[in-house]
């Protein structure tokens, strides 16, 4: 055996045992990164179910125990409301949990159809309004080509509502002292632009690499209830239509986040 095909023998040895180094330090910094991701999402699922819980267990205890309170139709609507809306929202982050959960293992369906989204999105902002309350005011625009002649698009229904209500979710909730928030559809020759524009919070700079990260959240909203969540599914919808998203926003003025779908 000569030195020279020694010294490549060991050389050999000495590439092949750093690479198995670098994949077992690979394998545990993954498993750390699951294990950190597990405790967050254990975290945030028992306080964020807890707050609604607890809201509707508190409203039904008020109108159980006061015969008043059926009484006078402003208390009745106001926690009948109060219910209804926590249930939404424990609907919501369901919802979203098993969104990420499918498109991670594979198992988000895609099933694309012709949609007529002017009157999609119109009928569902109006929706938004209705919980949204009187503090905010939600408007729709629509531009169309032809005269409004073709406002349709061949998009998954169900997806497409889930990006409207997580995006318009967060709208109102970071615009916590009322305001307008806008929503507008735009035909172009090959693609729709969804926007959402609102004059809230918005978000620090140092904040926005992380937007799509799981439990995400701006170091400036961690006082408002929120899971970090909805982003994420937003994302993983747009994928699925092939399409792109992209935010813009400054703290103080607000957030515009920009969606472009093809239109078959």
């Amino acid at each position: 055996m000569t030195a020279t095909y020694l010294q490549n023998f060991i050389n050999s040895r000495d590439i092949t045992e750093r690479k198995r180094l670098d994949e077992v330090r690979l394998a545990l910094e993954r498993e750390q990164e699951l294990r950190t991701l597990k405790t967050r999402f254990f975290s945030m699922v028992s306080h964020e179910f807890r707050t609604p819980l607890s809201t509707v267990l508190a409203a039904a205890q008020l109108l159980d125990s006061s015969p008043g309170a059926w009484a006078n139709p402003e208390k009745r609507d106001r926690n009948l409301r109060r219910i209804q809306d926590s249930v939404k929202n424990m609907v919501q982050l369901l919802d979203d949990i098993l969104t990420i959960n499918r498109a991670e293992t594979g198992k988000l369906e895609f099933n694309p159809q012709w949609l007529d989204l002017e009157k999609f999105c119109s009928h569902f902002v109006e929706e938004m309004q209705l919980s949204a309350g009187a503090r905010h005011t939600l408007n729709f625009a629509c531009h169309a080509q032809n005269n409004g002649q073709n406002t349709g698009a061949c998009v998954d229904e169900k997806l497409l509502r889930s990006i409207l209500a997580n995006l318009l979710s967060n709208a109102i909730k970071y615009s916590s002292g009322g305001g307008q928030i806008q929503c507008s559809v735009t035909f172009e020759k090959e693609s729709v632009q969804l926007m959402i524009c609102d004059r809230g919070l918005g978000i620090p700079t140092e904040d926005q690499k992380q937007l799509f990260e799981p439990f995400s959240r701006g170091k400036n909203v961690r006082h408002l209830p929120g899971t970090g969540l909805g982003l994420v599914v937003v994302k993983k919808c747009v994928d699925l239509h092939g399409g792109t998203i992209e935010i813009a926003s400054e703290v103080g003025r607000g957030t515009t986040v920009t969606i472009l779908l093809p239109k078959i």
